[in-house]
């Protein structure tokens, strides 16, 4: 396939210095409602990548320079293909392209790469690239439940069936942090934003429900994910094309997507990192 990382990346850059507080990282996050950024130091030179997940990880450390991985980045001359095989290999979602001086011109993550994919092989089913590393909860499943199961598997976002084993919906952490019950104005303290700033700032804040969670000890209600879960998703069957998922992906902003078989019955998930196993 031709073409080159410098063609599908974004360039819309948003960055945290080095060294900084994780405070002052999520500040950020929060604020351009993405889920990663590029590191730098001082002089706007690469230093690593910093994700939601990272911070999730490391609850009790204080600093950026602690909590990024210093994973390697791509240089614009990258091919599309070799990018997306760097991205399967590691299991990564975010990877920074560098220029010859080492400072950062763009973004990577599997989103970039959806119109490449639906265009090259939007005729091949999605079924051979779902993955069975999915974790359904029941309806009567409690929302710590559900919690506490995020923790041990990392991941966010659940297919709910009901006692017949009906797909329903799907919760993910998001959900979760509806239901959270403290004040506003305790978080805002802890994350360093003051209660008169834009009104992003709570929507913002529900992407750390993790983070926050553990460092505050916050308790989750006794009530059942039913009351919390998305009712229909958007969803696709085993026998829909990759086309029609990147579509739905790509327009929705989704990352995943429940994937049906039969009547209501749960297959599997379907990643977008998934599909980046076409270059393979």
């Amino acid at each position: 396939m031709p073409g080159k990382v410098s063609d599908i990346m974004s360039t819309e850059l948003i960055t945290v210095k080095v060294p900084s507080s994780i405070e002052d990282a999520i500040r950020i996050i929060m604020q351009h409602n993405v889920t990663g950024v590029p590191v730098v130091d001082s002089s706007g030179k690469y230093q690593g990548m910093l994700s939601r997940k990272d911070i999730f990880q490391s609850p009790n450390d204080d600093q950026t320079a602690m909590v990024m991985r210093k994973s390697k980045a791509l240089s614009e001359n990258t091919t599309i293909k070799e990018a997306a095989l760097e991205l399967t290999r590691y299991g990564r979602r975010h990877i920074a392209v560098t220029d010859s001086e080492n400072k950062v011109v763009g973004i990577l993550t599997p989103q970039n790469f959806l119109d490449e994919i639906g265009k090259h092989y939007g005729d091949v089913p999605v079924s051979r690239f779902i993955t069975k590393k999915t974790v359904p909860v029941w309806e009567g499943t409690p929302i710590s439940v559900v919690h506490y199961t995020t923790q041990l598997t990392e991941l966010y976002a659940f297919p709910v069936v009901n006692s017949d084993g009906d797909f329903v919906g799907i919760v993910t952490d998001r959900d979760l942090f509806n239901k959270v019950d403290f004040k506003v104005e305790t978080i805002l303290s802890d994350t360093g934003i003051a209660d008169d700033e834009d009104p992003w700032t709570w929507g913002g804040i529900r992407n750390f429900v993790t983070y926050l969670i553990r460092k505050n000890n916050l308790v989750l209600p006794d009530i059942p994910a039913s009351e919390v879960m998305i009712r229909e998703p958007a969803t696709i069957y085993l026998h829909d094309t990759i086309g029609e998922a990147t579509k739905t992906m790509k327009e929705r902003n989704f990352n995943q997507l429940p994937v049906l078989e039969g009547h209501n019955r749960i297959a599997g998930m379907l990643y977008d990192i998934n599909l980046l196993e076409v270059f393979a």
